[in-house]
Parts: C-alpha cells; structure tokens; sequence
C-alpha cells in the first residue's frame, strides 16, 4: 500500500512540476478557408510554435522540422501545421485506421489540468482520420473508439507519395475542430482559459538515419510516449 501511494506521490508531482511551456492561441481576425493552404492572410506571419523536439530525447537535434499556427473563434480551433519531410509515406485508409504507421500529424488536447480525461486527433497525409477520446488512460481504448470528431482538414502534399527513390519537401496540413467535440467534457474556452496539449509527428522516411522513424513533439516529452500527458504544455486563449 505505501508504494502505492508513493508511486502515485511521484506520478503526481512530475505532473505538477513538469517544464511546461505557453503558447498563445489568437482569435482568428478574418475566415479561415480549409483548403491545405496555409496562407499569411489568414494565418499570421509568426507560427504559433517554431520548434519541436525528439520524444524522450529532447536534446538531441531534429531532422525533421515543424512550425504550428494555431487560432481560434466562438466556435472552431483552428491548427495548421507545416512539415518538412524527405519521403511522404501514407497508406492507412477506413474509418480509424492505423495512422501511426504513416507519416502523421498528431493533436492530443487535454482541457482540464484536474481531469483525467483527453482527447487524440490522427491524421495522415492521404485524409485518414484516428480520433478518441480517453476517459482516463489507453487502458479504456475500447470505449475511445467510440469518439468521433467532427473536425474539418485538408492536407497538401508536397512531393511524390511512397516513392523513397526521390527526394520531397514535406506537408502541410489545416484542421478546423468544432469545440462541440470538447462538449462532454468542457465548454468552449474563453479569453484568459488555459488548455493543455501536444502537438506530435511520425516521419517514417528512407533519409532518416538508424531505424528511419523520428518520433517529435512540441512538448518536452520525457519518454518516447505521446500520451504522457503530465508533459504535455499551456495553450492560452487571448
């Protein structure tokens, strides 16, 4: 029983004391237009995040880099992301596919800091879609499934698709998610609210050196381990 209580002691105050990171998400000033193309208008010239970092190893340097815009409106959140990839690799298709073994833009969300419960958005350069949502942990995966987003995309692709003999700039991707999908669980967020989340990638490529799969964030995540969400960093509301 005392290790019990320690092992929760400790799980707890790496969650409180994780180095955390704000990011500032401004209200959208014009329409933005889901179409894979991410334009100044009406993104802004500034990405939202500039710099992502190895899962579990966060000092080491990142060959593939990202830059993340993120905006918001009385209704939507809107995440646009630019990906610099060498070899765009995506075949996972249906409804819930296996997105994890694709190149992948991932958006895990997590409204409240008290709660257990957060949500994981998967999408892969071809338009196949992963959501769930996690009451508490993966252990109830089951019943995530269950969850399903209403969020609008549109990806671009910038190069030859499962072709390793050449050499492609990357992706881009523009998301629109209703904050309906947060109902069960939140309201939608007002000026000053703060949310926690982690905006993650696989890049499988051919260029990629040892086992050809880097595994980034946008938080400083502690373990090669996307769910680990007592790291995951502040998205401010302004």
């Amino acid at each position: 029983m005392k290790r019990i209580i320690l092992f929760l002691f400790v799980s707890f105050s790496i969650y409180l004391f994780a180095e955390r990171q704000i990011y500032v998400a401004e209200r959208a000033t014009g329409k933005i237009i889901i179409d894979g193309n991410i334009t100044e208008e009406e993104w802004g010239k500034t990405p939202t995040i500039k710099r992502f970092y190895r899962a579990g190893d966060i000092n080491k340097k990142v060959n593939s880099e990202t830059i993340v815009w993120i905006k918001y409106d009385d209704n939507y959140l809107y995440i646009a992301g630019r990906m610099e990839d060498k070899d765009i690799v995506a075949k996972a298709t249906g409804i819930d596919g296996s997105c994890w073994n694709d190149d992948v833009f991932e958006i895990f969300i997590k409204p409240k800091f008290k709660s257990p419960h957060y949500y994981e958005i998967e999408i892969n350069p071809i338009g196949t879609v992963f959501d769930a949502f996690y009451p508490r942990t993966r252990i109830h995966f089951l019943r995530s499934c269950e969850y399903k987003s209403q969020l609008n995309f549109a990806t671009k692709i910038k190069g030859t698709l499962n072709n390793w003999k050449d050499i492609d700039e990357g992706w881009d991707i523009e998301i629109a998610i209703p904050f309906s999908d947060f109902s069960e669980t939140t309201t939608p967020p007002k000026k000053g609210d703060v949310w926690y989340f982690a905006i993650c990638r696989y890049d499988y490529s051919y260029y990629l050196p040892y086992i050809g799969v880097e595994l980034t964030s946008s938080a400083k995540l502690r373990r090669a381990n996307f769910h680990l969400f007592y790291d995951y960093d502040k998205l401010l509301f302004k």
